[in-house]
């Protein structure tokens, strides 16, 4: 695998097709035994405990679907692979290595930001089409009183776990190019700690919200429906889905640029 020559201190935030595509294609090789790891536990764990095991002893179950099913090793799996983006920063000898390829701090976030999102998500969404169409077959013939949906890998539930995915991935990207050793419990921790600061500077804003009467009936809630109509709500929802990710991105390419320092 050759990059295109050149002093490597005058590549940043420089950004090559050529030298980009050979590293894309390196790092894509370097990750194939994790990934092939992860779809073996995700996919084996899945029909064996989900399907097979789950339905066998829940008895009341007489319909199958792949929504959790589909979420939740998309989200984790997903997490686990953004957590080891940059591994070979934890690691003096590969840390070397690493920094010494002639290609910018963008292109190697970049690099990984296509792999470990968009990359991820096409990728584990057509393997788990695949198998929810071979697993079905097996499933109704094993549990003929269960009916199997089909997994819609364009329904609203899918597109909605690949949207929380696309927002929240970009905060283990960041725990990868900061963190150096147990990324993904330092990453946990610390977004555990934001999350109940957050919350605390979120409950006495609406403080008076959350105090007044209400009253519940099942789902329909007054408080829930105040806090929905809520402008500090309002705003948190909008850093949510348009500021997080960005910022999670930027704050990851600077901190592989600091790493090059």
């Amino acid at each position: 695998m050759r990059f295109s020559k050149g002093n490597p201190m005058n590549l940043t935030n420089y950004f090559d097709p050529a030298r980009f595509w050979q590293l894309l294609k390196l790092e894509l090789f370097k990750s194939r035994k994790g990934v092939f790891m992860t779809f073996a536990v995700a996919f084996g764990m899945l029909f064996f405990l989900d399907m097979l095991l789950g339905t066998a002893l829940e008895q009341t179950k007489v319909v199958h679907e792949h929504k959790e099913s589909y979420a939740f090793p998309l989200l984790i799996g997903g997490f686990i692979l953004s957590s080891l983006a940059f591994s070979d920063l934890g690691s003096p000898l590969k840390r070397y290595q690493f920094l010494a390829l002639p290609v910018s701090a963008f292109e190697r976030f970049l690099s990984m930001w296509l792999l470990t999102s968009v990359g991820w998500i096409l990728l584990f969404t057509a393997a788990y089409t695949v198998y929810a169409w071979l697993a079905n077959p097996v499933g109704q013939l094993l549990f003929s009183d269960v009916t199997f949906k089909k997994f819609a890998p364009f329904g609203s539930y899918t597109l909605s776990a690949i949207r929380y995915y696309f927002v929240l991935q970009g905060i283990f990207l960041v725990g990868a190019a900061h963190f150096r050793g147990y990324v993904l419990p330092k990453t946990l921790l610390v977004l555990i700690v934001c999350a109940a600061v957050c919350g605390t500077l979120v409950y006495f804003t609406m403080k008076d919200v959350f105090l007044a009467g209400h009253e519940c009936d099942g789902y329909d809630c007054v408080l829930v429906q105040g806090i929905g109509v809520h402008s500090v709500w309002t705003i948190v929802k909008g850093m949510f889905w348009w500021v997080l990710a960005p910022l999670c991105w930027v704050v990851a390419c600077l901190g592989l640029k600091e790493q090059e320092v």
